[in-house]
C-alpha cells in the first residue's frame, strides 16, 4: 500500500466511525443531513456526498438499516443487535413523532399478524409505525395528586400547582 492511499483510507475510516458513533449516540433513525451534522463534530470536513457513500457501504455491510416511512425521506439507524425470535435479527418497529419528525426504534413486536390478514392469506412480514408525540414534544401529563403549591419551589407560580411526584 502506498503512502498516498493511507491518508484516504484513514479518513474514510474516521468518517465511517464518526457516522456509526452518531447513530449509536442518537439511538434513533437519522436523515443523511442529521448524520452529516453530527458526524462533523468528529470530522469537520465531512460532507453530505461522503455521508451517502458511507451509508451505501454500511448498508451493504449490514451495519446500518434504512428506515422508510410513507411520504418521507429515508432515515438510517445502526443495525439492531436485539434478538427478537425471528429469522431477521433487525426486525423491530418505530415511533414517529408528528411534532419534531424524529423516528425512534421500538424493540418490541406484537407478534404474528396472521389473524389480521383476510382468510386464506399468509403474512410473510410486517412493519409497524406508531405516530404521536415523543417525550420531548408531549405536554406534561396532568397531575392527579394535587398538593398545595410549594412557595419555595421555583416551578410554583400564582397559577401553578405542585404534584406530589414533583421535585425541585
Amino acid at each position: 500500500m502506498s503512502s498516498s492511499t493511507l491518508p484516504s483510507r484513514e479518513r474514510q475510516t474516521r468518517q465511517r466511525d464518526a457516522l456509526m458513533q452518531a447513530l449509536h449516540d442518537s439511538a434513533r433513525a437519522l436523515s443523511p443531513a442529521e448524520l452529516c451534522e453530527l458526524g462533523q463534530r468528529a470530522v469537520p470536513t465531512l460532507n453530505l456526498s461522503t455521508v451517502y457513500r458511507q451509508l451505501n457501504a454500511m448498508l451493504e455491510a449490514g451495519e446500518v438499516v434504512r428506515v422508510d416511512l410513507p411520504g418521507q425521506s429515508s432515515r438510517y439507524e445502526a443495525a439492531c443487535g436485539h434478538a427478537h425470535g425471528t429469522e431477521d435479527d433487525h426486525h423491530h418497529h418505530h415511533f414517529h413523532c408528528t411534532a419534531c419528525g424524529r423516528v425512534f426504534p421500538i424493540h418490541a413486536c406484537p407478534g404474528a399478524m396472521d389473524d389480521l390478514a383476510p382468510p386464506g392469506f399468509r403474512v410473510q412480514r410486517h412493519d409497524l409505525t406508531l405516530h404521536g408525540l415523543c417525550a420531548d414534544c408531549a405536554p406534561p401529563a396532568p397531575c392527579h395528586d394535587v398538593a398545595p403549591a410549594d412557595e419555595s419551589c421555583p416551578a410554583a407560580g400564582a397559577a401553578a400547582h405542585a404534584c406530589r411526584s414533583h421535585r425541585c
